[in-house]
């Protein structure tokens, strides 16, 4: 006869029967998350170290670069080979130097200080705090350093600025300033004095953990001021976990100190999560679940991880798929590799259509020369044939002919200023003869700025404005004169006319960037093209006066038109 169990001794004999099996399985989570959370921590851990390096390395090649291209400037190193060979240098050499280094320093963040010490001795230097470069209390102490074969030697500063309650603890950058015709013969070298609190606005990875920076054993940088200047073997350890590198940039020590306490807190969650864990697995059948799901799962975290690849700018991510979907999420995966496709192919569109629209705009800007200016010139040309009867049209047939093929062959191309100016020369040739009285061009150009290339076409539109408009109904004898100067990193371009001048009015409006009026198109032009050659590195205005004249000022950038070696 077969014994009828009660339901209680079902429900014993199935907890006995599921918990033993349960509590195997979560002993044996627990263990295999324990290790994995281990080496995802370390990895962890890492990880910040390296990303606080690379960090570190970001912000010195930042400050690098702004050292390097003062060493590198012709100019500077002209006024230091002056200093040297010169047993008494004059004050004007020094000051040029010196309004360098306050540039320098007032241009860029976090930068203190900046130290210059020539092969002979003498020593320039800018100190920002004092905003001075005569009196400082530690500016020209710097000693000169043995750069050895190095061009570049980096180095935590023995100087501290500010206050005893709030120092300013800085870092040092030091660069070989050499002549480059001989890169073995030193002149002098260049001392970047940079305040160590810029690093931590993005060297902290994590609130967890601190990083501190050592040349050799020495604390040099630090969030907490108050660690920099002593010695990282003497700080304790207990209670961290210290990763270390070197940067191979600066020769500095990278120190990651991580609390164990967080990996503990990290720990006893994770023993929390696996107990509840427990419980839901016996009270849920969770493990069934889990079964059942797990090929769902897969499929969602490969879609999440290429959706991360996307955000990333991977288009080219793809995740396997069924070729009949069966369940939502396939057809969600095949949808998602359909969009990426579509996504990619609409990226290169937009990129190539910017660089399109860019490049029409160019070309139909650089394209808008008057028509009449070709019309009446071929009349004029026609007229000089009938009346004179001599070789004086062959001239005016060639100088247009050039002018044709200059405006036409590479629009948005970049020319020297010299043959700038000699386009300009024959463009005027051939407008002066529409007027009744002379026309005369003036060029004050230094020779040494022949050579720097600006954007074709740049001065033609005003050129043509004074003749066309300025020039009208005058009797006296017509002039344009055009000025080129170079002020630091700018190139300055004045055009000037001894016209009708305009009204102040019309100067205004001329001067207003937001002006959207249609009667002065060629202005609006020109304008968009300093726009798209420049960005916002330039500046035009109008001056003028009735009666007078009118001046167009161009300031743009002397980086765009550097001289072509």
């Amino acid at each position: 006869m077969k014994k009828n169990r009660s339901l209680r001794s079902m429900i014993f004999f199935l907890a006995v029967v599921l918990i033993i099996p349960i509590l195997c399985f979560t002993l044996y989570l627990q263990v295999q998350t324990w290790m994995t959370m281990k080496h995802n921590l370390q990895r962890e851990l890492e990880g910040e170290l390296n990303t606080a390096n690379h960090t570190l390395e970001m912000v010195i090649d930042k400050y690098d670069m702004v050292l390097y291209d003062f060493c590198t400037d012709d100019e500077i190193i002209k006024l230091v080979e002056q200093i040297n060979e010169s047993e008494k240098p004059s004050d004007a050499v020094k000051y040029q130097i010196r309004r360098n280094l306050v540039h320098i320093c007032n241009r860029n963040v976090g930068v203190e200080g900046i130290t210059l010490i020539t092969e002979s001795g003498t020593v320039c230097f800018y100190d920002k705090e004092a905003s001075s470069f005569v009196s400082t209390k530690w500016a020209n102490k710097i000693p000169k350093v043995d750069m050895q074969d190095q061009m570049a030697v980096y180095q935590g500063s023995s100087y501290v600025l500010g206050t005893e309650n709030q120092p300013v603890h800085m870092l040092q950058l030091t660069r070989r300033l050499a002549d480059y015709r001989n890169i073995n013969r030193q002149i002098g070298i260049v001392v970047l004095s940079v305040n160590q609190s810029v690093l931590w606005d993005d060297i902290q990875v994590s609130d967890k953990s601190t990083v501190y920076i050592c040349e050799s054993d020495q604390i040099i940088a630090a969030a907490d001021p108050d660690q920099i200047g002593k010695s990282i073997a003497v700080k304790s350890q207990r209670g961290y976990r210290v990763l270390k590198t070197k940067n191979d940039k600066t020769g500095w020590n990278v120190y990651h100190f991580y609390s164990k306490v967080q990996y503990d807190q990290q720990i006893k969650a994770n023993i929390c999560i696996g107990l509840g864990s427990m419980v839901a697995l016996m009270l849920l059948s969770t493990v069934l679940l889990t079964f059942m799901m797990r090929p769902v799962l897969d499929l969602v975290g490969q879609l999440v991880y290429a959706m991360s690849e996307i955000e990333n700018g991977n288009f080219d991510v793809q995740i396997p798929s069924v070729e009949h979907p069966t369940n939502e999420v396939e057809r969600i995966v095949a949808g998602f590799n359909e969009m990426s496709g579509q996504l990619k192919q609409l990226v290169e569109k937009v990129k190539q259509s910017t660089v399109d629209q860019k490049n029409a705009e160019l070309q139909a800007m650089e394209a808008q020369i008057d028509p009449h200016f070709l019309y009446n010139t071929l009349d004029t040309i026609n007229w000089k044939a009938l009346e004179h009867d001599d070789f004086e049209v062959s001239n005016m047939v060639g100088a247009l002919a050039d002018i044709l093929r200059y405006s036409i062959r590479n629009p948005g191309d970049m020319v020297s200023i010299g043959q700038e100016l000699s386009w300009l020369e024959r463009y005027t040739m051939l407008q002066k003869e529409k007027l009744d009285q002379p026309l005369m061009i003036k060029t004050e150009v230094p020779e040494k700025l022949m050579g720097y290339r600006i954007h074709k076409l740049l001065l033609q539109p005003f050129v043509e404005n004074a003749i066309n408009h300025g020039f009208r109904r005058m009797t006296k004898p017509c002039c344009i004169e055009i000025t080129m100067k170079l002020f630091g990193a700018q190139l300055y371009i004045r055009i000037r006319d001894n016209g009708c001048g305009l009204p102040q009015e019309l100067v205004n409006e001329l001067n207003n960037k937001n002006s959207s009026d249609g009667n002065h198109v060629g202005v609006a032009n020109v304008r968009k093209r300093l726009e798209l050659y420049y960005g916002e590195e330039h500046e035009m205005y109008f001056e003028s006066r009735e009666g007078e004249g009118t001046s167009v000022h161009l300031f743009i950038c002397a980086e765009g038109g550097r001289r072509a070696e």
